[in-house]
């Protein structure tokens, strides 16, 4: 049994046996030489590999699927050789039969008319008007026009054109075809750029791609002028809101932070991390990262609103340079300093608790815990700070209370403190100057509300972290005063800051249910 090799002939796979496929490949190959270099090769190549296909699936069948080397000699004697044309163009006397296309080169509305004339070999203006006599006699002949138009195929390839016109289809034929289309399509369009239409039409289009330019380019200037204003406004806002925050601070920006106060904040910061002769330096550098990219901005945005040039790559090298230096200087000073936090130590406290005979207990805090904080995340760890609305020198950490269940079943109150420093006996140092304690009153625990950060230790960043250890059966009721230090409180379900306080809690097994006063 002969093996079959599977080929794509114009867009269409046929499966044929190694005879037949080497001769055809044979074909193919003397077909591209001697059409290849010509303007029109690629077209007439083209046309005979779609010609070949067409013959090719005539001879397929239910009962034969692979083309044999005898369709292959058929086909060749069909089409004939590219080397006998010079001497034997019209030697081949094979006539295809016609066939019925859309005329798609001539067409007025769907080429049906063009293609029918080309078919009977009369002039299709007869069949046009034909139809228009028909549809309005007879309106029936539109639909017939469209179902034709639905119907027949168009012929767009040599091949398919000359089967239209009843030709032959030998590889000369289709070589004489579109070669003649060639000449006439390149003889029209020089015949048409030697007219005035041409030239009106050329103005024409010239204009319309100039006014098109035009409306772009006002398009874009319009966009490039919103843009720019909009950079203005920001970065004035930017440039005038940081000078005045740095400047007059709270009075500036009268909201509570603790952080608005630039001369209580920053100042501290600084002293605590930098040598006095470095602060400078961290300083300039600092506000150079932030001010540069605003002037920039600004600049920038004046530039697309104003449209005026000026060479100003020198400043903008300037600016550069500036601005990555004073990153690396403020990257260096805090990196350099950043083992002052390197170590953290913990210090443990039990307080001990007397357990009343009703196993109820009343958590409060000793101070007003109203007061709005800020929180940072330093190290992963939040750091909630506020301050004395009277004495902003005075700065206040908040404590983070969990309440959890005890896995032991007795009542325990544990305060963990933490501080940072270069070593671990700095770290420990700072952790013992971290006051802070809980009071026991009867069944009420006092809790305080916060501890002062003294000495400048707010940059050490110190932590308290309480944990009250319930075990089942045990109640407690939440005071309002103590509802921000609360972090963690283990219920079956969350259950909101505000709609824990006011209210008794009961221990169980899956955490604290609330309770009915009694």
């Amino acid at each position: 049994m002969k093996k079959t090799v599977k080929i794509n002939i114009s867009g269409v796979f046929f499966n044929m046996d190694e005879d037949a496929h080497e001769i055809l490949q044979n074909y193919l190959a003397s077909v591209n030489r001697k059409f290849a270099s010509g303007q029109e090769g690629k077209e007439i190549i083209a046309d005979i590999e779609s010609r070949i296909a067409e013959i090719l699936q005539s001879k397929i069948n239910e009962q034969k699927q692979v083309i044999s080397k005898e369709d292959i000699d058929e086909i060749i004697q069909i089409m004939g050789k590219p080397d006998d044309f010079e001497n034997e163009r019209e030697s081949n006397t094979y006539q295809t039969t016609k066939r019925l296309y859309r005329d798609a080169q001539n067409r007025i509305l769907g080429g049906v008319c063009s293609g029918m004339g080309a078919y009977f070999n009369v002039d299709p203006l007869i069949f046009r008007i034909i139809f228009i006599i028909l549809l309005f006699a007879w309106g029936v002949a539109g639909l017939i026009y469209i179902v034709l138009w639905a119907l027949l195929p168009a012929a767009y390839t040599t091949a398919q054109r000359l089967e239209m016109r009843g030709e032959s289809m030998s590889i000369s034929d289709i070589e004489k075809n579109v070669r003649s289309e060639f000449e006439s399509v390149k003889s029209n369009l020089n015949n048409y750029r030697n007219t005035k239409d041409y030239e009106r039409n050329r103005n024409a289009l010239e204009n319309l791609v100039h006014a098109i330019g035009q409306i772009i380019l006002v398009f874009f200037k319009v966009i490039g002028g919103i843009i720019g204003f909009a950079m203005i406004v920001a970065g004035v806002g930017l440039l005038i809101g940081l000078t005045g925050w740095l400047i007059v601070g709270e009075a500036f920006m009268p909201w509570n932070n603790v952080f608005i106060d630039n001369q209580l904040v920053y100042n501290d910061m600084l002293h605590s991390f930098l040598d006095p002769q470095t602060i400078w330096i961290f300083s300039i550098a600092a506000l150079l990262i932030v001010f540069i990219p605003l002037v920039a901005i600004i600049y920038g945005g004046l530039k697309l609103l104003l449209r005026f040039k000026i060479n100003d790559k020198p400043f903008a090298a300037i600016g550069f340079v500036l601005w990555v230096a004073s990153i690396i200087v403020v990257a260096a000073l805090s990196f350099s300093k950043v083992k002052m936090l390197a170590i953290s130590v913990r210090d443990t406290e039990k307080p001990e608790i007397s357990i009343p005979a009703n196993k109820t207990f009343y958590l409060k805090a000793t101070k007003d815990s109203t007061l709005e904080t800020s929180k940072y995340y330093i190290f992963d760890d939040e750091f909630s700070v506020t301050y004395d609305k009277q004495n902003k020198k005075i700065l206040y950490a908040l404590p983070e209370i969990d309440i959890v269940r005890a896995n032991d079943g007795k009542l325990s109150i544990e305060i963990e403190k933490e501080g940072r420093g270069p070593d671990r006996e700095n770290a420990l140092e700072n952790t013992r100057q971290i006051h802070y304690s809980c009071n026991q009153q009867d069944s009420i625990i006092l809790f305080d509300a916060y501890f002062p950060l003294e000495n400048l230790k707010i940059w050490s960043f110190p932590e308290v972290d309480v944990t009250v250890s319930v075990p089942e059966g045990y109640v407690i009721y939440i005071d309002e005063s103590i509802k921000n230090q609360i972090d963690y409180f283990e219920t079956e379900e969350y259950i909101r800051k505000d709609d824990r306080t006011g209210k008794y809690w009961i221990m169980t097994k899956e955490g604290f249910v609330e309770r009915e006063k009694k």
